[in-house]
């Protein structure tokens, strides 16, 4: 059984990862078939990423049956992906189907946005076996949901449910327990996969860049990026079409 399967629907590319048995974990084969799905997915004409799970888990995780005889390359590769998933120039959906627990969540985090059942449970339980978060997540959480909060979850290791994340700014949106959550993140996609990559890229990078520079040198990249979008085969048809009142064609460049 392949650790991880495709699947197109619509715009979408969904990743599904298949190891129900261990409720989705992190193995080196997982970590090494995302590895290699990222990239190629990323040339593909799909339009956005959704990231899911088989079973009642998205993922509950590092694999700790799995040893690591060299933990620090271990959390090297897996900050690699993390930074992958970061710099992704489609938008990406994490589809928290179930439990998404330490390094799942962190994957999660890693996305462009979360969408999530409202019984998911979702948590950095670390700290109940003496150890932090190594997965990015000391610093991912607290740049989406503020210091306060993420310290909170980090230090109590309690996972919350879907309901409760949503509240606090942790996922976009949250469906009920019978509804097909990849549907959900398929839906959202919708709302953004109409329109040409070209932006949508720029946006990214402006937001993502831009939160690790000072305001000016976030503006700085702002005019930047606008000047090169702005001579894209896209934004002349964007505006052609918006002066002749029909629907652009996008070409995403």
């Amino acid at each position: 059984m392949a650790a991880l399967e495709i699947e197109h629907r619509g715009e979408c590319a969904i990743l599904r990862l298949n190891r129900p048995e261990s409720l989705n974990s992190i193995s080196d084969a997982l970590l090494g078939a995302l590895e290699e799905q990222i990239d190629a997915l990323e040339a593909a004409p799909c339009r956005a990423l959704v990231l899911t799970g088989t079973g009642r888990a998205f993922c509950a995780g590092t694999d700790l049956k799995e040893s690591h005889s060299i933990p620090e390359e271990r959390m090297q590769r897996v900050h690699a992906l993390v930074r992958r998933l970061r710099g992704y120039a489609k938008p990406s959906i994490a589809a928290i189907n179930g439990l998404a627990l330490g390094g799942g969540l962190e994957l999660a985090l890693a996305c462009t946005f979360r969408v999530a059942r409202a019984d998911a449970k979702l948590g950095l339980p670390e700290v109940k076996l003496a150890l932090l978060p190594a997965y990015a997540g000391t610093q991912l959480l607290a740049r989406l949901i503020g210091e306060s909060r993420a310290l909170e979850m980090m230090l109590s290791g309690d996972p919350i449910d879907g309901i409760r994340a949503e509240q606090i700014g942790l996922v976009n949106k949250v469906v009920s327990a019978e509804t097909d959550v990849v549907a959900a993140a398929c839906e959202l996609a919708a709302s953004f996969t109409r329109h040409s990559l070209v932006p949508q890229r720029a946006i990214l990078r402006a937001v993502r860049e831009g939160l690790e520079m000072s305001l000016e040198g976030g503006m700085a990249l702002e005019r930047a990026l606008v000047s090169a979008v702005s001579g894209s085969a896209d934004t002349l048809e964007g505006v052609s079409a918006f002066l002749e009142k029909r629907a652009p064609r996008w070409s995403d460049r």
